[in-house]
């Protein structure tokens, strides 16, 4: 018993050691916490809340409400975030519900769907895309790494619908639209051949969409 204790002494020693604060004790220890334990988020540069919304499948009104954040919601470099409680599940995907949207290229393809949620629809640059309900543009432009120019609505009902790697936006931040509006033109931003990768989301989370949920 007392050799075992002089082991675990060395251990806490040797752990002590390697960090320079009670601060870096606690940062070593949440990387050891697995990610669906760790209830905080570190802010990374270029970061946004839109970003961190979709990269953690989480809806950003929740998350701004939970960490009291104020308008204009400015975040910075290595700022912990609260996200317990928000659900946060890169493979969570719900279903859709009865709701018919119209259709983000307004005919029948019905792309190929993609295991986290998305639809990949490929066609020639320059087909135009249609906002799929009415709604509030809260992102037109490379705002987010990895979607290329990125058209972002706002929808009632807490409903987002994401249309990436656009060519031509014909839409602005705060832009309120219609069923049907032409939002952009399909492209290849950051994307190796032009296509459209679409999703809708309900309360943060990506719905699984397919053909029988849009009309033409």
């Amino acid at each position: 018993m007392i050799k075992s204790t002089k082991y675990y002494l060395i251990f806490f020693a040797f752990f002590i050691s390697s960090c320079s604060s009670l601060l870096d004790i606690n940062e070593t220890f949440q990387n050891f916490l697995p990610s669906s334990q760790n209830s905080i988020y570190v802010v990374q540069p270029g970061d946004s809340l839109w970003a961190i919304a979709l990269k953690l499948n989480i809806d950003q009104k929740a998350l701004i409400s939970l960490n009291n954040l104020i308008e204009p919601y400015v975040i910075y470099p290595n700022q912990k975030l609260v996200i317990s409680g928000l659900n946060s599940s890169n493979s969570s995907i719900v279903k859709n519900s009865s709701k018919l949207w119209n259709h983000p290229l307004n005919d029948d393809f019905q792309g190929s769907n993609t295991k986290d949620g998305w639809i990949i629809f490929v066609q020639p640059v320059g087909t135009p895309i249609f906002s799929i309900d009415r709604g509030k543009v809260e992102i037109a432009g490379p705002d987010i790494p990895g979607y290329g120019n990125l058209v972002m609505i706002s929808h009632p009902n807490n409903y987002l619908s994401l249309y990436a790697h656009c060519d031509k936006i014909f839409v602005e931040q705060g832009d309120e639209v219609s069923r049907g509006t032409i939002i952009a033109h399909l492209g290849s931003s950051e994307s190796a051949s032009p296509l459209l990768r679409f999703q809708i989301r309900k309360n943060g989370k990506p719905i699984r969409s397919n053909k029988t949920d849009f009309v033409f």
